[in-house]
């Protein structure tokens, strides 16, 4: 029988040339359908939550895994990414990446860098009241915030091509490590969010602005990273505990920096090319 997708006239069950399921049109009943359609989402609940498990207990291996061309019991770095891109983007409670407007014009790093006078330019340029364009910018925020964290993964993969210049990887695979981190880091943040700060917020009667709670969720969040880089340099770079200890300090210290680059891009965005 000839593959109705690439044409190969030796197909069986799939196509030994595309890996197409071979076509039977009295297949298209109903039922049919549905069995392939609960096969589908079984499917991906398997692979789903294997690759959570592995990636939340395992550090580095989803990405070794995946390099060294075992594939089939993972789901693949980019749609991982995704996916918890998602569940962050509708679950999360404790935003870190997102900051109100009120905090980039009164607080430092973010006023040594003019912030105070761009939102003054902003503000008359826009022709909006204060409140008005308070309200505009923390709204776009909340959601900027979180639709565009995809550009931090080739970022910190850039760290990482120097951190291992000499372990004669490719930027892919920095790339590939880079995503799977940031595909941790969100499951993280859900999880702190429910499991940690909400009863914390609720036992202690503290409100989402309390300082001493920030400061420990801070530092909580970067003893994490800072474990979690450990594990996985040792794991998918091979290299001595020393390195990577190294290593895992840069990375782990070089990350506030990286939240802090994103949020003044956001917030120039915002200001100037958001309406």
């Amino acid at each position: 029988m000839t593959c109705q997708t690439c044409g190969n006239p030796r197909q069986e069950k799939f196509c030994p040339h595309c890996g197409e399921k071979r076509h039977d049109p009295h297949q298209l009943t109903l039922r049919h359908y549905a069995e392939e359609t609960l096969e589908g989402f079984t499917h991906f609940d398997h692979r789903f939550f294997r690759s959570v498990r592995a990636l939340l207990f395992r550090p580095g291996l989803l990405t070794a895994e995946f390099v060294q061309g075992r594939r089939v019991r993972y789901m693949l770095p980019l749609p991982l990414f995704l996916v918890c891109n998602l569940l962050f983007f509708f679950f999360q409670t404790n935003n870190v990446f997102n900051q109100p407007l009120s905090s980039f014009v009164g607080y430092a790093p973010y006023t040594h860098f003019g912030t105070v006078q761009t939102a003054r330019r902003a503000l008359a340029q826009s022709g909006e009241t204060e409140r008005e364009l308070t309200q505009r910018f923390n709204a776009a925020m909340t959601t900027a915030s979180k639709s565009y964290l995809f550009v931090l993964i080739p970022v910190f993969a850039l760290l990482l091509a120097l951190l291992f210049a000499r372990c004669r990887r490719t930027f892919i695979e920095h790339l590939l490590f880079s995503t799977h981190l940031f595909a941790f880091l969100l499951l993280f943040f859900l999880l702190q969010g429910v499991l940690v700060i909400l009863p914390t917020r609720l036992l202690t009667g503290q409100s989402g602005d309390s300082a001493t709670l920030e400061l420990l969720f801070s530092l909580s969040t970067l003893l994490v990273l800072g474990a979690y880089l450990l594990a996985g340099f040792r794991r998918f770079y091979h290299i001595s505990r020393a390195r990577a200890i190294g290593a895992a300090a840069l990375g782990t210290l070089a990350f506030p920096l990286l939240v802090i680059g994103y949020r003044m891009l956001l917030f120039y965005k915002i200001l100037f090319l958001t309406h």
